[in-house]
Formats: C-alpha cells, sequence, structure tokens
C-alpha cells in the first residue's frame, strides 16, 4: 500500500507544478492600459464627462519657452471624443487674437503618414499604435455644434495619441488655452486608465488632457501601462486550484 501512495504522491507532485503553471500563466493574462504622459497642464480625469452639446475646458499657464508645443493627448476605450474650437490667447497682453493657426480645424487638411486625415497646422500622433486613433471629421452627427463644422474625432482604444501644434510664446506671460468637446458613451466620469479589468472597447478608459512644452510630451513605452488581471481568467484559476484540493485530498483518502 505503502508504494500505492508513493505512487500517487509522485504522480500528484507532477500534476501540480503543471496546473499551477498552466492556471497562474491564465490568470495573469493581461489587457493593454497605458497611461498618460506626464506633464499635463489639464487632466479632466475623475471629471464628468459631458455627453450632450460640446462644452468648454479652459486653462491658464505661464510660458516657461520662446516656442511652446501645445499639445492634446486623447483616449476613449469604449466610444469616441469629439474636440474642436481651440484657442489660445494672451492673457499679459489682453489681445483676444487666437495665436493657434486652424483652431477650428476648417482651414483645410491633409493625409499623415498612416493616411489618416489632420487639420492643416496641426500634427498628429500614435506613438503606440492604438487602434481607432484620432482623425479629422465633418460628419453632421459627429461634429454637431462645433463652428465651421469640423472636429478632432478620436476613438483611442487602451493608449492615447496626440495632437499638437508649436506657436511663438512670450516667456513669463499668461495665456489661456480652452477647447471644446462632447462624448458619446454611457460612461459618467473621466478616468485616465481602465480600471474594470477589460481591454478593448470594454475597457472604460478616457480622458483628455493638454500639454504646454517643447515637443511632444514623454509618454511611457507601448504596452508598458498596468497589467490587469482578466476576471474570467481569475475565475477559472481558482475553480482550477479548487478542483486541484478536492482531487488530491480524495485519491489521498482512497489509498489512505
Amino acid at each position: 500500500m505503502r508504494s500505492k501512495i508513493w505512487k500517487f504522491g509522485c504522480r500528484a507532485a507532477g500534476i501540480l507544478p503543471v496546473a499551477l503553471v498552466l492556471a497562474v500563466g491564465t490568470a495573469h493574462a493581461t489587457v493593454i492600459n497605458d497611461p498618460p504622459p506626464s506633464g499635463a497642464i489639464l487632466n479632466l480625469n475623475g471629471q464628468t464627462i459631458n455627453h450632450g452639446k460640446p462644452v468648454t475646458e479652459a486653462v491658464d499657464f505661464s510660458a516657461a519657452l520662446a516656442n511652446t508645443a501645445i499639445t492634446f493627448a486623447f483616449r476613449d476605450d469604449p466610444a469616441y471624443i469629439a474636440f474642436g474650437n481651440v484657442s489660445l490667447v494672451d492673457m499679459t497682453t489682453g489681445a483676444s487674437v487666437n495665436l493657434l493657426a486652424n483652431g477650428d480645424f476648417s482651414g483645410g487638411s491633409y493625409r499623415d503618414s498612416s493616411g489618416q486625415l489632420a487639420p492643416m497646422g496641426w500634427s498628429d500622433a500614435n506613438n503606440y499604435g492604438a487602434s481607432f486613433s484620432g482623425q479629422l471629421s465633418n460628419s453632421s452627427f459627429a461634429c454637431a455644434g462645433f463652428s465651421g463644422g469640423n472636429c478632432w474625432y478620436d476613438g483611442s482604444m487602451a493608449a492615447y495619441d496626440a495632437l499638437s501644434q508649436s506657436v511663438s510664446t512670450s516667456v513669463g506671460n499668461t495665456y489661456r488655452l480652452s477647447f471644446m468637446y462632447t462624448e458619446n458613451s454611457h460612461q459618467s466620469l473621466f478616468s485616465a486608465l481602465a480600471t474594470n479589468g477589460l481591454g478593448g472597447r470594454a475597457g472604460n478608459g478616457i480622458d483628455i488632457l493638454a500639454f504646454a512644452q517643447a515637443g511632444l510630451p514623454p509618454g511611457s513605452d507601448p504596452g508598458s501601462g498596468t497589467a490587469l488581471p482578466e476576471p474570467g481568467t481569475l475565475a477559472l484559476f481558482a475553480a482550477g486550484l479548487l478542483g486541484l484540493v478536492v482531487f488530491v485530498r480524495r485519491r489521498a483518502r482512497y489509498f489512505g
């Protein structure tokens, strides 16, 4: 009888590591969840999302450079952001002129290196290969409420893309950057990262950020975001371990 128990113990010892490796490997299946770039002067994370007519967001900043890159970063896992009517004015001089070229995106367009439509005077970037990245739209459905009938329509999924324009600024002067946006998901709050453990269009990451600095803001490497165990695989992992424990106990009692 002892030999039977010993043989089973060896088999169980062999089964257990394999089962654990398979279960752990499955439980740690992850979704891409890249964080936003750092250094934003405005981040809508945690604020209530507007789903109606476009509303205005604004932020003041003091220029630290003679040439400032005004950049916006976008993410929308479940749906799309419509964005436009961008303005930059010098609050120190009191001049009301918009320092950004083609701020309402009505001044023409071009095809970027990936074939996407972008507004003239602006540079778009999708450095992290996000699916459904933004492009210029004149859809009456997407861009309703924006002057000029155009908007930047962005559904970057699981990572951020960007829209940028460099402008001359006076060091020390205060500038006001403003834009309008609306969003068409059913989510109530902006979230810089997906927090529901789901990937693709099932994720809940939605955010808009603004930057005023030299060049594009630095970001994380693609895929370096928070690894989120998928709920289904965690349940499978737990069920697998429970089943293995029951199996071992029953066999032990049988041979005992």
